[in-house]
């Protein structure tokens, strides 16, 4: 296995060049993420050039790492691959992810990666306004419904 580890300030970038093996796999995981608990961004870089994909996710404990994320809801990662069975593998992960609400998303373009990565997070904001009436709701209480006098 053969992979490398780089503070690029912002965030922190793994390459993962050569791997064959589940175990494999799941020895750089476990790098990445004591790696990447340390670095002060707390947004980590994956980028698998590796074109053998690795379909069954529990044989590296894909799954344990998506829920360590989910607990640090302040983490974000981004997954990036050129060859196509392993974005298909991403993409199952970030769907994980999205069900157990981790910040991981899958890419094809490392820039757009890079991008979503230093973007910082944004509160939702709750806009005050008119309240408009649902459907099923009494129509005369709706704003602006009021009769007129004719």
């Amino acid at each position: 296995m053969q992979f490398t580890l780089v503070d690029m300030h912002y965030y922190l970038r793994a390459d993962l060049l050569e791997r064959e093996t589940a175990e494999e796999t799941e020895e750089f995981l476990t790098t990445v993420k004591e790696a990447g608990l340390q670095h002060p961004s707390c947004r980590i870089l994956i980028c698998v050039y590796s074109p053998r994909a690795i379909f069954r996710v529990e044989r590296y404990h894909a799954s344990m790492f998506i829920d360590e994320l989910a607990a640090k809801p302040w983490f974000k990662v981004a997954l990036v691959s050129k060859h196509f069975e392993v974005r298909l593998v991403h993409q199952y992960l970030e769907l994980l992810a999205r069900s157990r609400q981790a910040d991981l998303r899958s890419f094809a373009n490392e820039h757009a990666a890079i991008d979503w990565l230093t973007i910082p997070k944004v509160a939702p904001v709750s806009i005050p306004g008119p309240r408009i009436a649902r459907s099923g709701s009494d129509p005369d209480s709706a704003p602006g419904s009021e009769q007129r006098d004719r």
